[in-house]
């Protein structure tokens, strides 16, 4: 296995950090060069994230961990922090989030290391963001969206704005004392990332759509509507028990990778 690091600017000034997982010499990499890059998209931490370079005092590994398990059961992949979580620079911001997923893609694009497209797992946050930049971009080939919210309007609102900045604050994801700098435009950008009114845009391509019925952040209503809306080609997973952190599930886990497989015989 081969770990690349990598910075990604964005169109604001800012600079992402990410880290590419390919296979190491000897090992097959004439046949990752066919399939479609994973890009794994977090959710909102619920504290600081750990760096990459310590991620082994994490309990569980982390993205990285993740990012490893991809690459063993064969597809190359990549994770970065969007801005404002991580090693990245700039204030946490949903609409934000958007162009950074973008410019990853561009990014990868440009190098041409892929003329096989992308794949997308987001999980909360992640995967509301994963799924309004599939709904727009054909270089997307198959999307998984784990405990992923519908709306952002039924998750946080105005009443309760100014306490959400304040604990983004004492999370570290909103680092400038200033920012935002007009509460009330950052909200209505957070609802225009709104995965309910395009989720149908994915269609004919594969989407799976996977959450926990226990989960205590976002409720299993949220996945039931998406899929409403979703289209033929749209799959939803419901795990019983399983609460919101579908990272540290391993059926969860396990489940999405073996559909990504079989989304990928079928490329």
């Amino acid at each position: 296995m081969k770990v690349e690091e990598i910075q990604i600017g964005v169109a604001e000034g800012l600079t992402l950090k990410g880290w590419a997982y390919w296979p190491g010499p000897g090992e097959n990499q004439a046949e990752w060069k066919e399939t479609p890059l994973l890009i794994l998209c977090h959710g909102v931490p619920r504290s600081k994230l750990v760096p990459a370079g310590e991620r082994k005092k994490d309990n569980d590994g982390g993205y990285a961990a993740l990012a490893e398990r991809c690459l063993a059961e064969g597809f190359p992949c990549f994770h970065f922090n969007f801005r404002g979580t991580g090693e990245s620079e700039g204030n946490f911001d949903v609409l934000g989030w958007t162009r950074d997923l973008a410019a990853v893609l561009d990014y990868w694009e440009e190098r041409d290391r892929y003329n096989k497209g992308f794949y997308l797992w987001g999980f909360s946050v992640g995967g509301a963001v994963s799924c309004c930049v599939a709904a727009n971009d054909p270089r997307v080939k198959g999307l998984a969206m784990a405990a992923s919210l519908a709306e952002f309007k039924t998750i946080i609102t105005p009443w309760d704005l100014e306490r959400r900045i304040d604990n983004f604050r004492k999370i570290g994801i909103i680092r400038d004392p200033s920012f935002p700098p007009d509460p009330g435009r950052w909200l209505k950008e957070t609802f225009s990332v709104n995965p309910l009114e395009c989720v149908n845009k994915i269609a004919p391509r594969p989407l799976l759509i996977v959450h926990g019925t226990e989960d205590e952040v976002i409720p299993v209503m949220h996945a039931e509507a998406l899929y409403e809306q979703a289209g033929d080609s749209a799959e939803l997973m419901l795990l019983d028990g399983a609460k919101h952190q579908l990272r540290l599930e391993p059926e969860a886990i396990t489940k999405c990778l073996t559909w990504f497989k079989e989304v990928s015989k079928k490329d």
